[in-house]
């Protein structure tokens, strides 16, 4: 869908409902309610208990066309250390900017005997986890799993600290953060309003797969309607829940 055909459909839907009571959405105000409705369906869709089906979003076949766009496979070959380490064996990985949801990741086993090359699983643990558990022998990590534990920023690079005794290789395959929908160029239509979006000013096509974009616009209409015109919501929530 076009950005052009992603406004007029907002806008037929809109103002069916909003009639004469409501202000008019300009093209920047649009463009904020089609990006927060992008991002909170990729949300609903990761989460199962986020949307009405109640799936994952590899439940089905549409769900995972809905999101194929946005899935990135990533290899990081190089670890670092830190005093920051919450135990000897972690290592830290840089990994890209704009995750935004880890799907399945592993790592690989280096210069080890029998076992170099061996894939391993990487299991996401709390900090509370970690203290339980890095004594137990049954349960912390082996040649069978690693630990990953999230940490903040360093060097304003996103990291991850993975525990492992081993020299490894870490692969992430994620959903990557969307870019937002931008409806027109916000410095050519906006000069003198310093206006931006997740930090974009220029026009953006959405990024997920054309199957989803009027599921977009209806979460869009709805929050616009509920900023605006709170009282024509509901009809319009109850109308839009066969369109999954």
């Amino acid at each position: 869908m076009t950005l052009q055909e992603f406004k007029n459909e907002f806008q037929i839907s809109y103002n069916n409902i909003a009639t004469n009571s409501a202000p008019n959405i300009d093209d920047y105000e649009l463009s904020v309610y089609l990006t927060k409705a992008q991002l909170e369906l990729v949300k609903d869709y990761y989460t199962e208990k986020g949307n009405k089906y109640k799936e994952g979003f590899e439940s089905s076949e549409k769900r995972r066309i809905d999101l194929k766009e946005l899935i990135i496979s990533y290899t990081n070959n190089n670890y670092f250390t830190s005093s920051k380490a919450i135990h000897k064996n972690s290592k830290f990985f840089n990994i890209p900017n704009d995750v935004f949801l880890i799907i399945n990741e592993n790592v690989e086993i280096l210069n080890k005997g029998c076992d170099n090359g061996r894939s391993s699983n990487v299991k996401p643990v709390t900090h509370d986890e970690f203290s339980k558990q890095i004594l137990n022998p049954f349960k912390r990590p082996n040649k069978y799993i690693s630990w990953r534990l999230d940490y903040s920023k360093i060097d304003s690079k996103n990291i991850v600290e993975i525990i492992s005794e081993f020299d490894i290789i870490y692969k992430l395959r994620y959903i990557k953060y969307p870019k937002p929908i931008i409806i027109t160029d916000l410095n050519l239509f906006y000069p003198d309003d310093n206006l931006s979006i997740d930090g974009y000013t220029n026009a953006l096509d959405c990024e997920l797969d054309k199957e989803i974009h009027r599921e977009i616009i209806d979460r869009a209409v709805e929050l616009a309607l509920r900023d605006y015109k709170p009282s024509g919501l509901e009809s319009k929530i109850q109308i839009d829940q066969r369109n999954e």
